[in-house]
């Protein structure tokens, strides 16, 4: 079976693309994008879904650098259309919550929306840790901003849709195979 890496956890932006492109194949989670490009330079992963650029954000330079090394290849890339949304405990409805818990770059793209609202924030490393932290500690005034995938994973309520300020929000992932497992095609 084929094995992708992809950095951060279950439910994590990378590991929604990585199901998208490769249904089919074990999707293994680490860390940080390092530890998952490494695990392709190691030969123990087949390859890693990383991203590198968000329309909103911009690059992800830390993918860059490690792009940079030259070790392993491009294979393909897949854009992936980022919604934000607000995601509560079972329960919970939208007048319950007074904190909001996401990773900063989520936290701007849904800037407007939470000061009309007046949200306490608090930051977490992605939007699939700050869900499972959520759903983990089941305070009714505590939502997080994440993907309806992540919530479906993590038993969470959407209190609200859609959320962010763009419509256009995508972030651009590449597949990057070691060069003796690219194959050449023409």
């Amino acid at each position: 079976m084929v094995k992708v890496a992809y950095s951060g956890i279950e439910g994590a932006f990378a590991h929604v693309a990585a199901r998208r492109m490769f249904p089919d194949a074990l999707h293994v989670s680490y860390a940080n994008f390092k530890e998952a490009y490494d695990a392709v330079v190691s030969g123990e992963c087949d390859m890693a879904v990383l991203p590198v650029e968000n329309s909103y954000a911009g690059p992800v330079e830390e993918v860059g650098k490690l792009l940079e090394k030259g070790e392993l290849s491009v294979t393909d890339e897949y854009v992936l259309n980022i919604v934000q949304n607000l995601l509560g405990v079972r329960g919970s409805r939208i007048g319950d919550i007074k904190k909001v818990v996401s990773q900063r770059k989520a936290i701007e793209q849904c800037d407007g929306y939470l000061k009309e609202k007046g949200y306490e924030i608090e930051e977490a490393v992605n939007t699939a840790v700050a869900a499972r932290n959520v759903a983990r500690k089941q305070d009714m005034s505590v939502a997080a901003i994440a993907s309806l995938e992540v919530a479906a994973i993590y038993g969470l309520k959407v209190l609200d849709e859609h959320i962010n300020e763009r419509d256009d929000n995508n972030t651009r992932f590449v597949v990057v195979s070691r060069k003796d497992n690219v194959t050449d095609t023409e």
